[in-house]
């Protein structure tokens, strides 16, 4: 009964109806079959799926019912909730989920049912889907189209069925060993170069994924008959059967990391530059602290809760929360602007508002480094007179004092900068967080803030110790836009040598990089990005201790260090 409600939907499907020959094909079952799953005595090749003038009700009864117990395919970002398999897909799964005998009759199944509980005969065989359909391309739904999907064409090879759901015969033709692919598995169009998963998934086609001319290893070719990433194209990543269960069709295990799928490239056997090595490195932003990414998690949504609310909830960072890889390519863009490598990625804007995708570097930034409450002091972080984690307050343009991330510098005069900087540049996040074997460094290795030796994942050496002895190394990422000659020189304002080079006191020990956010700085207190270390500048007269501004090249400081009070010293 069960079974042949099955039938009278697989019946009226156009991709099922379009003529084609079963004898002889995989799906030719009968006792003259090619495979090796065969009926013992059945002659007939159209049986096992087509019961003709109704069946017998009593033989189709005692099969197992396709579609009970099964767990359908999940993901947060899905408009759509597959539930139970319906139309076509029952069919096919009456083989497919290894819960019935495959190669037996229905009469034949009623006489073994003795033999075997619930006549199942366990199968290792990849045709084998299971019950647990979250690995499998999601069926039995009507698509939602969204701005990445849209339905197919009417006359397009790839069809849904007669009530607009998609059904596993929306990509494969039974009835044709080949269908319209060479590749065989049936498929109604070749899976490379994303011709079949064009036809509903939308994408820019700007990916460096799509046009990678890179060769797969030898073992990947094998396995899948692609040579290259942009022949493999969606397959290179995904798998329409046998992905991750968390969803997404990754081709990823559980056992894996987040990054490892992106890794099986990007660690030297494919891309030109290894990232694995920087993921490696002492500073790296390769975290995974216990949680697993989601890709619905984001500011609203099923997905966890990002930038995150509690403090409690573990951080985590992996490639996808920095690069859209259906989007990311290898273009450049002028700071502070996303794009390239970014393309595609949503991000958090000043105001602290979600933007789609991000405009600017530094919004992809925000979605961790600003508005999230689980922020922790980074292991030997300076500890500072006015902390303020969030960067998305430090960096608005009405702070006291910011280096110029999200818009130009307040201080109108700033000597000693190195070209191609000057008074109203921008700069990115990534121009001091990044590879410290990046061509920023020098070297060859990738860009971005993939990995480092230095702490806090800095480009180069930025001594925050008390004490240093003054050179071009050991304030190495500050000379990279600073002239060392000029900021030792009477030509800046402040006594620099004096302090850096004489009193070996640390850049770090006035200086606060990213700068004062206005929630707790003034512009008088806190100009020039100054921000004392409380381990090295204490109370002085008074117990004051402060900076205070007077006007263009001049201030005062109250404070005591190395021993020395300072009394609104004047420079």
């Amino acid at each position: 009964m069960r079974l042949l409600v099955a039938v009278a939907l697989l019946a009226a499907s156009p991709a099922l109806a379009a003529p084609g020959r079963v004898a002889g094909s995989k799906h030719d079952l009968s006792v003259t079959g090619p495979g090796p799953i065969k009926a013992e005595q059945e002659t007939r090749v159209c049986i096992f799926c087509h019961v003709p003038h109704q069946g017998s009700r009593e033989a189709l009864s005692s099969r197992p019912d396709p579609g009970a117990g099964h767990r359908p395919y999940a993901s947060g970002t899905m408009r759509a909730r597959p539930g139970a398999p319906s139309g076509a897909s029952r069919v096919c799964l009456s083989c497919h989920d290894g819960t019935i005998a495959i190669g037996r009759t229905t009469s034949e199944l009623i006489a073994m049912n003795g033999a075997a509980p619930g006549g199942v005969i366990p199968s290792t065989r990849r045709s084998n889907l299971g019950t647990d359909l979250r690995r499998t391309h999601p069926i039995s739904f009507a698509p939602a189209p969204a701005a990445s999907t849209h339905r197919p064409a009417p006359h397009d090879a790839v069809r849904l069925d007669r009530n607009g759901e998609l059904q596993c015969t929306a990509c494969h033709d039974p009835h044709a060993e080949y269908g319209g692919s060479a590749e065989g598995k049936f498929l109604v169009k070749p899976t490379a170069g994303a011709q079949l998963c064009a036809t509903c998934h939308v994408s820019s086609g700007a990916s460096s994924h799509a046009s990678s001319p890179a060769a797969l290893p030898p073992a990947e070719r094998a396995a899948t008959g692609y040579a290259s990433v942009a022949e493999a194209a969606c397959m290179a990543c995904h798998r329409s059967h046998g992905g991750d269960a968390r969803g997404g069709l990754v081709a990823r295990g559980d056992v894996e990391r987040d990054d490892a799928l992106c890794l099986r490239c990007h660690g030297g056997a494919v891309a030109r530059l290894d990232v694995a090595l920087d993921a490696a490195k002492p500073y790296s932003h390769a975290i995974d602290g216990g949680r697993q990414h989601d890709a619905a998690e984001g500011p609203s949504g099923p997905g966890p809760r990002l930038p995150e609310t509690s403090a409690a909830a573990p951080r985590h960072a992996v490639c996808v929360d920095c690069h859209d890889p259906h989007e990311a390519n290898g273009q450049r863009t002028a700071a502070p602007l996303a794009g390239g490598a970014l393309a595609g990625v949503w991000g958090i804007d000043l105001a602290g508002r979600p933007v789609t995708p991000a405009r600017f570097q530094y919004e992809v930034c925000f979605k961790c480094h600003a508005d999230s409450a689980n922020q922790a002091d980074a292991p030997g972080a300076v500890r500072r007179a006015r902390p303020e984690p969030n960067l998305r307050l430090v960096f608005d343009p009405s702070a006291p004092s910011f280096h110029p991330v999200a818009a130009p510098g307040r201080n109108p005069e700033v000597p000693g900068l190195l070209p191609p900087y000057d008074e109203t540049s921008l700069v990115y996040c990534t121009d001091c967080h990044a590879s410290s074997s990046g061509p920023g460094a020098g070297g060859s290795g990738p860009r971005g803030p993939h990995g480092s030796v230095y702490p806090h994942l800095l480009e180069r050496s930025y001594s925050t110790a008390d004490g240093t002895v003054e050179s071009a190394a050991a304030y190495a990422l500050c000379y990279k836009c600073h002239d060392r000659e000029v900021l030792l020189s009477s030509r800046s304002a402040f006594p620099h040598r004096r302090h850096v080079v004489d009193g070996r006191a640390a850049c770090a020990a006035c200086h606060a990089a990213h700068g004062v956010a206005r929630t707790s700085g003034t512009d008088t207190a806190n100009a020039h990005l100054v921000d004392f270390d409380l381990s090295v500048v204490g109370p002085g007269p008074g117990g004051r201790r402060e900076y205070e501004r007077r006007g263009p090249r001049t201030g005062s400081c109250a404070l005591r260090c190395h021993g020395r009070e300072h009394d609104r010293t004047t420079y």
